[in-house]
């Protein structure tokens, strides 16, 4: 076989020009996607969000295809800001999607981050249901049938420790009382180092669930928590002198720290975590969730309702705080399906975890025709026919993979890269808009085939 030698043995007379031209491909979806979506609706949809935290009159000009289509592409990629401020300078069907064809503008990664938080997770979720449209008015997917579970996107923290918490909690109540420059400084100084000598025990000399071992850790489990503790009054007492509108910014720290302290002795004085513990000093909102699944009892982060159309298509929603089952799910489930679509479904499908009489009153009641609940033991889903009963069964199994979908390295459903509750929302929509956006490319790249 010959070989060519071109820009080998003599460099390539175009080489030091500065622009050249690229096809992106009929099929690819940047370019599917920048010929079919509703620009005009999405435009209008962040337009309203952004006008509620800024004046999108004033200053100067935005370009929102351009930071649209940058967040559309971040979220069917799962990229990082700076990966897609990187993919927006030099990928083709990326510029082509933001509208930069017959430009040289670029975005930075400091508005991508602006531009969406500007948005929020309500306007991402907004911009999800265009897409869901968009696939119903091409007939992509239907709305006769909503297939739903209830999953948990993982909070992005450390396995929550009690000893840990406390140990964090006293460096926070330290940095506060420094920043007070009052004379509590040495009295906090000093408490602070007993706590870090006594987690430094914990850590390396109760290793183990000997008795011996158990009985020591709760031991220095009661002198670590009475330090924390006294190092809490302290700078209450010091806080409870100022006035109103000085102490306003130390309340609800303190109110947290309070919170916690109060669980944290309740664990050490019977062994048993209480009720909508909080496992985080920042993500309050996270609980330790039991699932019973091999390999992972427990997850920390917060429960979400994931629900399938008919052709794949995804909507999700965070559940009500503290929501820990699903024997009174279903209005919830579809509210939110009508409230995304329109209309209620003609078939409802769920697993055994909602099978119950509330459940199915519910969707009597509400006028769904056809239940798809799962019931508990070997009983049979009787009332379906022998056709739907299949269907059921072949979407509960494809919504488990929806929601393994969302939550592949991909998408980052899980563990988002997010420094607040917010932000973990905002995530979480995100990655469903991308998935929903990459499904209706597809579609639309096959339909022209």
């Amino acid at each position: 076989m010959s070989t060519r030698m071109d820009g080998i043995t003599q460099p390539s007379l175009f080489s030091g020009t500065l622009r050249m031209d690229i096809i992106v491909m009929e099929g690819d979806r940047y370019r599917v996607l920048s010929e079919k979506l509703n620009w005009i609706k999405l435009a209008e949809v962040a337009n309203r969000y952004r006008s509620r935290v800024v004046d999108i009159e004033d200053g100067r000009p935005l370009n929102l295809r351009l930071h649209l289509g940058a967040l559309i592409a971040q979220g069917m990629n799962g990229w990082t800001d700076r990966e897609s401020e990187e993919m927006i300078r030099y990928h083709a069907g990326v510029r082509l999607l933001c509208g930069l064809e017959q430009s040289g503008e670029t975005i930075d990664h400091t508005n991508i981050e602006g531009f969406r938080n500007q948005l929020g997770a309500d306007g991402v979720e907004e911009l999800n249901t265009i897409v869901l449209r968009t696939a119903l008015e091409n007939k992509f997917t239907k709305v006769a049938l909503c297939s739903s579970d209830t999953s948990v996107q993982e909070a992005p923290i450390a396995y929550p420790t009690e000893a840990g918490h406390l140990k964090r909690i006293s460096e926070k109540l330290f940095r506060v009382g420094v920043n007070l420059n009052r004379g509590i400084k040495a009295k906090l100084s000093e408490l602070s180092e007993r706590v870090q000598k006594t987690f430094a025990q914990i850590r390396l000399f109760t290793r183990g669930k000997t008795d011996k071992a158990l009985e020591r850790k709760k031991r220095l489990m009661k002198r670590l928590h009475s330090a924390v503790r006294k190092m809490y009054f302290t700078l209450e007492s010091e806080v409870a002198a100022f006035t109103p509108r000085r102490r306003k910014k130390y309340d609800e720290s303190l109110e947290l720290y309070r919170r916690m302290l109060l669980q944290i002795w309740h664990w050490i004085r019977t062994g048993f975590h209480p009720k909508g513990k909080i496992i985080s000093l920042w993500n309050t909102e996270a609980r330790a969730i039991s699932r019973s699944k091999a390999g992972k009892s427990t997850e920390f982060g917060r429960r979400w309702i994931v629900s399938r159309l008919l052709g794949g298509y995804i909507l999700g929603t965070p559940c009500a705080i503290g929501a820990g089952t699903d024997t009174a799910i279903v209005p919830e489930v579809i509210a939110h399906f009508s409230k995304t679509v329109g209309t209620l479904p003609k078939m409802f499908v769920y697993d055994r975890g909602a099978d119950s009489k509330f459940n199915h009153a519910t969707l009597k009641q509400l006028g769904v025709k056809k239940n798809g609940i799962f019931r508990k033991g070997r009983l049979s889903l009787k009332n379906l026919s022998q056709r739907s009963m299949a269907i059921a069964r072949r979407e509960r199994a494809l919504s488990e993979a929806t929601i393994a979908t969302i939550k592949s390295s991909r998408y980052g459903f899980n563990r988002p890269r997010a420094r607040s509750m917010d932000g973990c929302i905002l995530k979480g929509q995100l990655a469903i808009l991308g998935a929903n956006l990459n499904h209706l490319a597809l579609n639309f790249a096959q339909g022209t085939r």
